[in-house]
């Protein structure tokens, strides 16, 4: 049957947080509308009404999501054959596809382990019904992997008592973790989406809080706070199939700010001082270096086990006394850094970050950790504890109090 939804979908658990990051982005953009009560589908995907709207604003700032589509058609069908008889009318008489002369596009699966035929099998019938469906308006289409003008996506979604084969139109870019400014990675980056849920849910205020990593690696906490600070794009309209899609006619084509009045003040370090020359090329990757920016981030080589109140304040040059801020981090878990120095010299490290950490009295602390052993030798007990995995990496964020 005929859908028209939004679909957000992020990481296990991440369902509250890109409901608030939507909020607030719709709020601030040049629409006059308002975001109604997503749909649930487990902890990991929220629908909304399609309101094209909502829809460009998700697809050009939104950053806590890791996929956005538009779902157009839905069928309980598990086998192949059924699925085309349905997919096939369905699409012929669709006026939401595009309508050039001539279209390259591809398909992309989502999640499909309970359909009765093989990926490519799913993948090869729902091209076909776009082809023929294409056909019969006059549009030549050509299936291009590689340079596609249009991506649709098939996939099983729904709930477990309720489960349905979706096709829908990719209208976020692809993976939203690619922003493109992660031009330098470190050993253990954490994904561009995960550091977004991460100072998300730290609470932080950029107008009036500092943000401290004191273990920036190639910048992602850094990078992702400045952006969700000042309400910057990571995908612009040129990037997007807005203008393949008549729903988007009329939208705007630039992304300002929508928060450009405010000023963040991020502090991003690291003890070598190897990751200081890679962390500078993805800040300016991003678009994040220059005058305008020179009291706003700052970068230093520290060790996070001398890290002081004052030292903080000395660093972001503050002219008043420095108010109480957040710490975001993602410390090593021992998996891919800092097993060269052992489980005791990295219990060490967290427990030592504790100590620093209670020093600066008001401030609050979020990370994503994927050792079991952090919190215990941290030393705190958190006040949120949110299981997530992290590049097949299966942690929590944290956050704390002090």
């Amino acid at each position: 049957m005929r859908c028209d939804e939004i679909r957000l979908t992020g990481s296990g658990g991440a369902n509250r947080v890109m409901e608030a990051e939507l909020k607030r982005l719709v709020m601030r953009s040049p629409f006059d509308v308002r975001v109604p009560k997503p749909k649930r589908e487990g902890e990991a995907t929220l629908l909304y009404p399609f309101d094209p709207r909502i829809a460009w604003v998700a697809a050009c700032h939104h950053r806590t999501s890791s996929r956005i589509s538009w779902d157009l058609f839905s069928s309980e069908a598990v086998r192949l054959e059924p699925l085309f008889e349905e997919l096939l009318p369905a699409l012929t008489a669709d006026d939401r596809l595009p309508t050039a002369r001539s279209l390259r596009f591809s398909v992309d699966l989502g999640s499909a382990q309970d359909f009765e035929a093989s990926p490519l099998q799913l993948r090869g019938v729902v091209k076909n019904a776009l082809v023929e469906a294409l056909a019969s308006r006059g549009v030549t289409a050509d299936v291009d992997a590689d340079e596609p003008e249009v991506v649709f996506v098939a996939r099983r979604a729904g709930t477990p008592d309720n489960r349905r084969t979706v096709v829908g139109i990719d209208i976020g870019g692809g993976a939203r973790h690619r922003r493109g400014a992660r031009v330098a990675a470190g050993p253990a980056p954490l994904r561009e989406t995960m550091a977004a849920q991460l100072i998300m849910l730290s609470r932080w205020d950029a107008r009036s809080e500092p943000l401290v990593d004191p273990m920036a690696g190639g910048g992602t906490i850094p990078i992702e706070a400045a952006g969700l600070a000042v309400g910057a794009a990571i995908r612009h309209p040129s990037q997007l199939p807005f203008h393949r899609l008549a729903a988007f006619a009329g939208l705007p084509n630039e992304t300002p700010n929508l928060f450009p009045g405010t000023v963040p003040r991020i502090l991003a370090l690291d003890v070598d001082e190897q990751r200081i020359p890679a962390m500078v090329g993805n800040l300016r990757a991003a678009g994040l270096t220059g005058a305008s920016y020179e009291s706003s981030i700052v970068i230093g080589q520290r060790d996070v086990r001398g890290l002081t109140p004052e030292a903080v304040s000395s660093l972001l040059r503050a002219v008043k006394e420095m108010s109480p801020g957040v710490f975001c981090f993602n410390p090593p878990y021992g998996v891919r850094v800092g097993r060269e120095d052992g489980e005791e010299k990295l219990l060490d490290l967290y427990a030592e970050m504790g100590r620093v950490m209670a020093g600066f009295t008001g401030w609050r602390a979020a990370c994503f950790v994927a050792n079991p052993h952090f919190v215990e030798a941290f030393g705190h007990f958190p006040t949120m504890s949110k299981p997530a995995t992290n590049a097949e990496l299966t942690g929590a964020f944290l956050t704390y109090q002090f």
